[in-house]
């Protein structure tokens, strides 16, 4: 039985509604949003300030990043602390983390390492009538959060993102539907 279950996702494809799912099943702890607002406490920073910074791009990886007159970026800083977060909600017990690199920052613990994607109408319309997006706004959403979170994993894992040379499971909930992705996770957590 894997420990830890990490999902990066494309933008629109249900990510976070299988991690949620999934969680209550396995009753194991949800790390996504939560994760930005402990972030938020450590820091004293607004919920909007660092959830516009979340999963941004820094200059460099955060294991190699040097001090700028004797200072780190606000970016590297929100990570460090989020990875501090992520590292103490795998210490309380079993959890589904979403984004934020988290199956990097576990890579040495039982876990499994999970990428959701999903074919661009499915995606489409789930920003529109999960994410309330506007049509005219939905494509370039879809497109802006998907290269983030794409710079954002590869400065930070070293790896390509979607790529099976780094995930143990690539599942398409445009094809398979979300509950079939949360029913194939849960079997997979429990063996």
């Amino acid at each position: 039985m894997y420990d830890f279950i990490c999902i990066e996702r494309e933008y629109g494809s249900g990510g976070h509604s299988i991690a949620e799912k999934l969680a209550k099943r396995l009753n194991f702890d949800l790390n996504d949003h939560s994760v930005v607002v402990e972030t938020c406490k450590r820091m004293g920073l607004s919920y909007d300030m660092v959830s516009q910074m979340d999963e941004q791009n820094p200059i460099k990886p955060i294991f190699k990043s040097k001090e700028m007159d004797g200072h780190l970026s606000l970016e590297d800083q929100i990570y460090n602390t989020e990875v501090e977060v992520i590292q103490e909600a795998a210490k309380k017990g079993k959890g589904i983390f979403v984004g934020r690199s988290a199956g990097e920052i576990l890579k040495d613990k039982n876990c499994l390492k999970v990428f959701i994607c999903a074919d661009k109408g499915f995606r489409y319309d789930r920003t529109l009538n999960v994410e309330n997006i506007d049509p005219d706004k939905a494509e370039s959403v879809m497109q802006k959060f998907d290269k983030r979170r794409e710079k954002f994993f590869t400065t930070h894992s070293g790896a390509k993102w979607g790529s099976s040379d780094y995930f143990d499971l690539i599942l398409n909930s445009g094809h398979l539907g979300i509950d079939t992705c949360v029913d194939i996770l849960e079997n997979l957590a429990k063996k």
